[in-house]
Order: C-alpha cells, then sequence, then structure tokens
C-alpha cells in the first residue's frame, strides 16, 4: 500500500473510533437511573417521605381510602326482619301495673290533707316535694311541712296505689325527716331531734324507723324508733 492510502486509512479509521467513543458517552448520559437514585415527593401526604422512585407515581382518579366493613348486626339492622329482631332486645318500657292509681300527685295531697291531724289551715303548710309520690307504687310518702325553718314542724302522709293510708306519726315533728325508699313496699325514715339542753341548731338525737306494707294485713307494719314521746 502507498504511503498515501496508508495515512488516509489511517485518518478515516482514527475518525471512526472517536464517533463511536462520542456515542457511547452521549448514550450513557441519557439513561434513567430510578434505581439507584433517590428523591423527595414533595406532594405526598407527609412532607420529607423519600422513594425509590424517579418521580411520584400518578395519582389515581379511584377513591382509594378504605371502605367501611359492613358487619353482621349492620346487615341484620338493614332488613325488616332484622329490625324486628334488634326492638326484641331493646329495653322496653314498663307498662304500669293494673293497680295503679289515677290521681296525680298534687290531687292526692289535696284530696286529703285535710284528714291529716294537726293541720288546721291547709294553706300554711307546703309540699317539700312531690317526687316522692308514685302511684304505681305499694308505698310512697309525700312530706308537709309547717314551716319555713328547718325545725319546723313536719308530717308525712303515706300512699297504697295512691289510697291514702295516714301518716307515719300521730302528730307533726320538728325537722325534717330523712327519708330513702328501701323497695316497692318499704321505706326507712330517719329522724331528727333535740337532746336535754340542745338548741335547735345542736339537735344530734336521731332515731330510725321502717315503715312496710303488709299485704296480709292490708296496712303499714312499723319497726324500729320514734323521738321520744312520739308515736
Amino acid at each position: 500500500m502507498s504511503p498515501s492510502r496508508c495515512a488516509a486509512a489511517t485518518t478515516a479509521l482514527l475518525a471512526l473510533a472517536l464517533g463511536g467513543l462520542t456515542a457511547c458517552g452521549s448514550q450513557s448520559a441519557e439513561e434513567p437511573h430510578s434505581m439507584s437514585t433517590t428523591s423527595v415527593i414533595e406532594n405526598a401526604p407527609t412532607s420529607g417521605i423519600r422513594s425509590n422512585a424517579a418521580s411520584a407515581a400518578p395519582e389515581s382518579t379511584q377513591d382509594s381510602s378504605p371502605k367501611p366493613q359492613v358487619t353482621d348486626r349492620q346487615t341484620e339492622m338493614a332488613s325488616p326482619a332484622g329490625e324486628a329482631v334488634g326492638k326484641q332486645h331493646a329495653s322496653k318500657t314498663p307498662e304500669p301495673s293494673g293497680s295503679c292509681g289515677t290521681d296525680s300527685a298534687q290531687s292526692a295531697v289535696d284530696a286529703n290533707i285535710g284528714k291529716v291531724k294537726g293541720i288546721v289551715n291547709s294553706s300554711d303548710w307546703s309540699v317539700d316535694s312531690l317526687s316522692t309520690y308514685d302511684p304505681c307504687a305499694a308505698l310512697s310518702w309525700v312530706t308537709l311541712s309547717g314551716g319555713g325553718t328547718g325545725s319546723s314542724p313536719r308530717q308525712q302522709m303515706l300512699f297504697h296505689y295512691g289510697d291514702y293510708l295516714g301518716t307515719t306519726t300521730s302528730e307533726a315533728i320538728g325537722f325534717h325527716p330523712a327519708t330513702v325508699r328501701l323497695s316497692d313496699s318499704s321505706i326507712q325514715v330517719t329522724y331528727t331531734y333535740n337532746k336535754d339542753g340542745e338548741s335547735n341548731a345542736e339537735a344530734s338525737g336521731r332515731a330510725v324507723s321502717t315503715y312496710t306494707w303488709n299485704e296480709s294485713t292490708q296496712s303499714i307494719d312499723h319497726a324500729g324508733e320514734w323521738p321520744p314521746g312520739i308515736g
């Protein structure tokens, strides 16, 4: 081969080699590196979450929030039959007994306050509370007050299914009788009284009585104590 052809061939080979190297470098620079780079998802729910993906995946147009699970109870109540089953297990309002009285508390007091011993003028007496009267209870009561002080005389009216029975004591006594229900047919009353030498403010005497409706005798049984001189 002549020197000129050899030089031309050498130049061509050199140009070809340089072109190949340039092409390889250009291809390497454009290849994605999603498997080896890290990026920050700026629009993620919590800022700063890091991901191995090169970019955030497109958001789905469908709602991805978890759907509520329908429980067996919800399924049961969704049908008419299930609704009936649910109502069977619900608390029922107690039906009034056939023995319930028909008078309201105020009517029962107004109709019988004139029968209470020691009360001359009913307008001088007031009712402590009407809530203790129960026309459906075997025994209920209403406390009357003959004055506005702590030691003013009190009297208690007793009722059996709304029917007036009488009073807890034969005469009115001073101080409020603390009364609690023990059962449908029994109440407990704690009386306060003055011991010797005590003022009304110092009264420390206590007497506890229970009153129970006796179905056999159709009357009230008393147990316990009354204040001295009271019966």
